[in-house]
């Protein structure tokens, strides 16, 4: 029935989000700074951004819910999130428009959202679990995702969401300029940067751990029989 496909369908919708996402982030970047249409821009492609995260909850839910999970979805929802929060981090690293926040202080060297050897570090991390759990799951063993990294992956979906939303100034179109006083700060954004890469190296060093001890819990069983 088709009706089973739908969180299917929701997952490929939020594909075409988020190609809509990175059309708004590369238009921005050829935008002038602080200009009225840089700020229009950015709010489109936060809202897009925002229905595509939202709708990574309803597609589970539904497939929870009424056991309508897949094999494709259980391999296209975890990639479609990677190429949707991965590729607006790396629009982050791609010049002044919308990789930096105007703070209380111009000059100030925290300016810098996303810095290259971060997004090769989150990179480097998903390559390297992807890898492991290829691996693992070769071996006839059952490799989960662990909470930490679905932990990491909704605080790198704040940071996307405060990073885009301060840039376009979305709170205060909203009415909620004490809120975007707080986003500008920049501690508050630098904070939770720092927080999304500590649990990104922990998270990765975890899944290693855990990689390791199976495939040597796998192979002294293959030994004893």
């Amino acid at each position: 029935m088709i009706v089973r496909q739908l969180p299917n369908l929701i997952t490929l919708a939020r594909l075409v989000l988020a190609v809509g996402v990175f059309a708004l982030m590369s238009h921005a970047l050829q935008l002038e700074p602080g200009s009225a249409a840089l700020r229009m821009t950015l709010q489109g492609a936060f809202w897009l951004w925002l229905v595509a995260v939202l709708s990574d909850t309803l597609d589970g839910w539904l497939a929870r819910k009424h056991g309508w999970v897949s094999a494709f979805g259980r391999i296209a929802d975890p990639v479609v999130d990677k190429v949707l929060t991965l590729g607006t981090l790396a629009y982050l690293t791609a010049g002044d428009a919308p990789g930096r926040i105007l703070y209380a202080r111009p000059d100030d060297l925290m300016q810098v959202v996303m810095p290259v050897w971060a997004l090769v570090a989150l990179l480097t991390r998903e390559f390297l679990v992807t890898a492991l759990r290829g691996y693992v799951e070769s071996r006839g063993l059952a490799f989960p995702a662990e909470r930490s990294g679905k932990l990491k992956l909704l605080l790198q979906s704040v940071f996307i969401g405060v990073a885009i939303g301060a840039a376009s100034g979305v709170s205060a179109h909203l009415h909620l300029g004490w809120l975007e006083d707080i986003v500008r700060h920049p501690w508050s954004l630098a904070g939770i940067f720092w927080a999304m890469i500590a649990l990104t190296v922990f998270s990765g060093g975890s899944y290693c751990l855990r990689a390791m001890q199976m495939l040597r819990g796998a192979g002294g069983s293959s030994a004893q029989r």
